[in-house]
């Protein structure tokens, strides 16, 4: 019998058309190396093991007062964040990852496949624009 090679999985990561615009000519250097580790790493790995915080947006804390609006809009677009170290990085409370004050939206195609949509900060939270979510 021969060997059984398993299947290679392809992750793929793709931009939104406002992101590619901020990537290319607005972000800063130091902003592009963190966003592209993060690229690197899933486009290798997925989400497996990357230090810092993915969540799916719809979980938003009980005192934000569009918390159904924001959870609505994060569940129809399939939007994620992932802390991605701007400013810095910081060890959460937990001591199992880390996070930092801004985020990376995405849209979350498939398990394989995620759409990079815009920074934002992260506390309070503001999902993506319709456009950009759209696009």
């Amino acid at each position: 019998m021969g060997e059984k090679k398993s299947e290679e999985i392809n992750y793929q990561v793709a931009f939104g058309k406002t992101f590619n615009i901020y990537y290319l000519e607005r972000y800063s250097n130091k902003t592009v190396d963190l966003i592209d580790e993060f690229i690197d790493h899933f486009e290798l790995n997925g989400f497996y093991a990357w230090k810092g915080k993915i969540a799916s947006s719809n979980r938003v804390p009980f005192n934000y007062d569009n918390r159904d609006e924001i959870i609505n809009k994060a569940e129809y677009y399939n939007l994620w964040h992932v802390h991605i170290g701007i400013p810095k990085w910081t060890k959460s409370l937990y001591g199992n990852y880390h996070v930092s004050e801004w985020v990376l939206h995405f849209k979350k195609n498939t398990d394989y496949k995620i759409t990079l949509l815009e920074l934002g900060f992260h506390n309070p939270m503001t999902l993506p624009s319709e456009e950009i979510c759209k696009e």
